[in-house]
């Protein structure tokens, strides 16, 4: 089987590093899905960009944590 290529080329993958660094840098207490808004790909990518270690995501935000960062989550 062979192994899945990516849709990024080379350059594109750097620059998506690098705009994932800078937000990471500008706000450090963003969550993982924002990093990915920002960079223009989805979670997934920088999930798989991550394995060449030149970055480290934060952590999955837990069910509370989510509830905390939307204020009004229980006005209907």
């Amino acid at each position: 089987m062979e192994k899945q290529r990516s849709n990024y080329t080379d350059e594109e993958e750097i620059v998506i590093e690098k705009r994932a660094i800078e937000y990471m840098q500008k706000k450090p207490n963003a969550s993982r899905t924002r990093v990915a808004i920002y960079a223009g790909v989805g979670v997934a990518v920088l999930e798989r960009l991550e394995k060449n270690g030149n970055f480290k995501l934060p952590k999955p935000m837990t069910s509370k944590q989510v509830r905390k960062t939307n204020k009004d989550w229980g006005i209907f």
